[in-house]
């Protein structure tokens, strides 16, 4: 059955997308998704369109199977022509999950996965913020084609492109020319947790481990 790639135009359209997302970032279990998901689809649904529609820079590619029409698969690209740290840049929070536990330590995630981007990403870059496919229908080639959208925006641009990804992801990602240049590693401590503190966190999987990825600029001379 063959795929077709679409970037997104218009809300309606969205809302499929993140019902997608959520099911494969449940599929295998993933720490940061549980804290971004936020209390509901919809809500989810909303908070992202917000933050793709107040960024210029990003592009929101989804994958369908034609013969069905189902949405399958999903991606962010940040596209990023000029410096985004050339002036400090608030440091994101889990603003929308109330007070307590989950979000103390989905703030202290967040702050570990942003921290080292200044100093790595100070120049004109890619950088893939989400990539992700319905466990169903997995290794039919639609991560294949949003890599393949965004390493040709790259190579078109003659920008390095950057993901943080998970361990599952690491070879896929490889196939497309990155290459990791460090470890992630994300962790929420406090002084005296309680133990609702301690039970979240072990939910969570943390400390939570991933890479670092570059995919080197190709020359457009």
């Amino acid at each position: 059955m063959p795929l077709k790639l679409h970037e997104l135009e218009n809300d309606e359209d969205f809302k499929a997308v993140v019902e997608v997302e959520n099911e494969a970032y449940s599929n295998p279990f993933n720490g940061i998704w549980e804290i971004t998901k936020g209390s509901s689809v919809e809500e989810c649904c909303a908070r992202q369109l917000s933050w793709h529609k107040s960024d210029p820079n990003s592009t929101w590619l989804y994958v369908t199977d034609e013969e069905t029409g189902d949405v399958i698969g999903g991606s962010q690209w940040i596209i990023h022509k000029t410096n985004p740290y050339a002036e400090e840049q608030p440091v994101k929070t889990s603003y929308w999950l109330p007070d307590g536990p989950l979000k103390q330590i989905g703030d202290q995630l967040f702050r570990d996965l942003g921290k080292d981007r200044p100093a790595r990403m100070s120049k004109p870059h890619l950088l893939i913020s989400y990539c992700f496919v319905h466990s169903a229908h997995r290794n039919r080639g639609a991560a294949s084609l949003m890599l393949k959208w965004g390493t040709d925006k790259a190579d078109e641009l003659g920008l390095e492109a950057f993901v943080e990804s998970t361990e599952m992801a690491r070879s896929t990602y490889e196939k497309h020319g990155f290459y990791v240049i460090d470890d992630l590693n994300m962790d929420a401590m406090v002084e005296n947790p309680s133990a609702e503190f301690s039970a979240v966190r072990e939910k969570l999987g943390c400390p939570i481990h991933g890479w670092i990825m570059k995919r080197d600029a190709v020359s457009t001379k």
